[in-house]
């Protein structure tokens, strides 16, 4: 990668980038609340690197990286974007990734003028956006989904750790474990981005669902 291309995935994905995601679990409270501990955790994760947001997010990003190269992407942008809405069927999740979406697209916009202000992503899913985003700031698409994936894991166990007996150490210890994954996840969407557009993780989903109606409240997702 050139320098500055490098410079800019670490910024897009830096927990340090005010898009609000801190504020989303992605249904972990719920199972907090159900008494998940590490080992669980551990294995919840995995299960959604294998069936959930590794193949639907993972493979839009990938998608719409290709599609913001393309001549008309805003219509092109904007039918990827209506096949992610469709597979978002929890409430919560899909206002989730329309809110990231959102305030990466406005904020990128305002870092970086000249390079994005032409991107029209309606509507707004996150993973929409990063990948024409990422086109956009001439990032490499294997980093960016290396970047996208490892960045999803860390917010979960950074999540975990303020709602579960999980300490930081422990939540570092499971991303390593879980690395593997990530990047053979990546190769996967790479190979086929089309057939991994798809998610099966209805217990998550329920789970997700479920966390709007918790009597007390950490994350607004």
């Amino acid at each position: 990668m050139e320098n500055v291309s490098f410079l800019r995935l670490q910024q897009l994905f830096d927990s340090q980038f005010p898009i609000g995601a801190f504020a989303h679990s992605g249904g972990l409270e719920t199972y907090a609340g159900a008494g998940l501990d590490l080992a669980g955790l551990r294995e919840l994760l995995a299960n959604e690197i294998a069936l959930g947001w590794s193949r639907g997010d993972l493979a839009a990003v990938r998608l719409a990286w290709r599609e913001a190269g393309e001549p008309d992407p805003a219509t092109r942008l904007a039918g990827l974007a209506a096949r992610v809405e469709a597979y978002k069927v929890i409430r919560s999740v899909r206002d989730t990734s329309l809110r990231l979406g959102s305030r990466t697209l406005s904020l990128v916009r305002r870092l970086y003028p000249e390079a994005v202000a032409s991107i029209d992503v309606r509507p707004t899913h996150y993973p929409v956006v990063v990948g024409a985003v990422g086109r956009r700031l001439d990032l490499p698409v294997r980093e960016l989904l290396l970047a996208f994936g490892q960045s999803t894991i860390a917010a979960s166990l950074a999540a975990a750790t303020r709602c579960m007996p999980v300490s930081p150490a422990q939540a570092q210890a499971t991303l390593v474990d879980l690395q593997p994954a990530i990047a053979a996840a990546v190769e996967r969407v790479l190979g086929d981005e089309t057939g991994a557009l798809f998610t099966c993780t209805p217990a998550l989903d329920i789970r997700n669902h479920e966390q709007a109606f918790l009597h007390t409240r950490l994350f607004q997702s």
